[in-house]
């Protein structure tokens, strides 16, 4: 499969702050919910469809949605993306998000925020790991 071409990346991508990581949201593409479940605890996982895209855009379209579903009634948020071709309907091929709110590093509560674009398999992949002081 060919690589998507796209527009050129920001400079401070892949971000090495979390302003900078925050800052890649107003970049976001449009896109589709295609299900948004509770799953078991409080965890929600919420599939997305869009566009298919470079990383750094797959990256800017899951932090927008996570601002828009992010709530106290989940400890954590999955969202994964998949673009309209895909044929694998059960995973992600277009980026994923997981987002956990209050948890232990040591002797701190943290939010992490896990991100992978494409599949998380590929070797041009990006795995993007932050971690915030949780409230």
């Amino acid at each position: 499969m060919a690589p998507v071409q796209g527009p050129q990346a920001p400079e401070s991508f892949p971000p090495r702050t979390f302003a900078q990581l925050i800052a890649l949201e107003r970049e976001a593409l449009d896109y589709k919910v295609l299900s948004d479940d509770q799953g078991y605890g409080r965890k929600k996982i919420i599939k997305i469809e869009f566009a298919r895209s470079v990383p750094w855009l797959q990256v800017a379209t899951l932090l927008n949605v996570l601002s828009k579903y992010r709530s106290t009634s989940s400890d954590t948020i999955i969202i994964q993306g998949s673009y309209p071709q895909s044929s694998n309907l059960y995973d992600f091929s277009n980026g994923q998000l997981q987002y956990d709110h209050n948890v232990r590093l040591g002797s701190q509560m943290v939010d992490r925020y896990l991100i992978d674009s494409g599949t998380g398999l590929e070797s041009d992949g990006v795995r993007i790991v932050f971690t915030e002081r949780g409230n």
